[in-house]
């Protein structure tokens, strides 16, 4: 069943010193294993991305520089990383507050095999990445992985925006698991059948086959970070 995430009161352990995690995703998602990453000024984390699976990293909160294949990449507030499996990756935290990183593998270990992105390490930022408009559907929408960005078979992510009557009717994917990542705005989420109001500081994650439905709550619009895993999913609606 679908779930709603606040960060904030995450079981973080220290995996570092200055560096904290917890994980978004539970034992119920079998495609994707997703965590919130915390990482004091100063802070570093080396860790090798697993054989036969994408890593993916979002600067939420703050900014981060992110090594590894020879490539030192800094990333700002909202930008999103592509690192390729078996890359030796190293974040840290140059900037003078902590900075708190999105963490998608995709899949995780011991799951089926896909081709996955081999460009060793890109970043994009929200700010500089291609808006699309969808307009039959009223949203916009900016790729990172899937169409026109990092091509990978294991995952599909984007930022989409709403305006203020966007509507996602009750929908659901019988062959991917999905993740939403609040980035502004109030959203009004259709979770296990109840509604509830979600923004900044929380997400919501799907197994394969839970319908959701979402909506704007109140104001002008919103947005969030969207993902499909893996990247070949299909749309039934109600």
């Amino acid at each position: 069943m679908g779930r709603v995430i606040t960060f904030a009161g995450l079981p973080y352990r220290e995996a570092a010193t200055g560096v904290k995690r917890a994980p978004i995703t539970g034992g119920d998602m079998k495609e994707m294993s997703a965590e919130v990453i915390r990482v004091a000024r100063g802070a570093a984390l080396t860790e090798d991305v697993p054989e036969g699976s994408d890593r993916y990293l979002f600067t939420l909160t703050g900014g981060a520089t992110v090594s590894g294949r020879g490539r030192s990449l800094a990333l700002a507030e909202e930008t999103f990383a592509v690192i390729e499996e078996g890359t030796t990756l190293t974040i840290t935290n140059p900037n003078a507050g902590e900075t708190t990183l999105i963490s998608v593998l995709a899949p995780p270990a011991n799951s089926p095999k896909r081709p996955g992105f081999s460009g060793g390490i890109v970043a994009a930022a929200r700010a500089t990445t291609p808006v699309h408009a969808v307009p039959a559907e009223k949203k916009q929408r900016i790729y990172f992985v899937g169409k026109g960005a990092a091509a990978s078979e294991r995952a599909h992510a984007m930022i989409v925006v709403y305006v203020k009557d966007t509507v996602t009717s009750l929908h659901m994917h019988p062959n991917a698991e999905s993740m939403f990542v609040f980035l502004s705005g109030k959203t009004r989420f259709t979770v296990g059948g109840k509604d509830v109001i979600v923004e900044r500081g929380q997400a919501t994650y799907f197994p394969t086959g839970d319908r959701h439905g979402l909506r704007v709550a109140e104001g002008d619009g919103v947005s969030f970070l969207e993902f499909h895993v893996p990247a070949a999913f299909v749309t039934v609606k109600d």
